[in-house]
């Protein structure tokens, strides 16, 4: 019971939280983006679709593992199925493959855009 009452209040807080900052801050595009890199390390083919609005990792059992934008997110779904959000309050996702880096672009709904870039490394000869 007391463990059901401290996780919706954490939960309430959380939301309270996204309301008034409307947005996301600098550590959740931080976490968001070491998220993609460590599942791209981990796959052998990573590529981009439907014009760079999709990351996908396939992993060495097969799996696809999307990175993409939907509404006003970016969600993970592995196989078609499934729907984690990774980041929220986002206008736009670019993603690019060159030389074996991954490009990334992000705009928040408040016009700030955001970028990154981390190798994918079977193209660059790692793993």
């Amino acid at each position: 019971m007391l463990i059901s009452g401290s996780l919706a209040m954490i939960f309430h807080l959380f939301l309270l939280r996204q309301q008034e900052h409307e947005g996301f801050t600098e550590q959740e595009w931080m976490i968001s983006v070491e998220q993609m890199m460590n599942e791209c390390k981990q796959s052998p083919a990573v590529k981009t679709a439907e014009r760079g609005s999709v990351l996908i990792c396939t992993t060495s059992s097969g799996q696809d593992i999307r990175f993409e934008a939907y509404h006003s997110m970016i969600r993970k779904r592995v196989d078609g199925k499934g729907h984690v959000p990774i980041l929220d309050h986002i206008t736009a996702m670019k993603a690019e493959i060159e030389n074996g880096i991954v490009l990334m672009k992000v705009e928040s709904e408040k016009q700030e855009v955001y970028q990154t870039e981390f190798p994918v490394y079977p193209y660059l000869g790692g793993g």
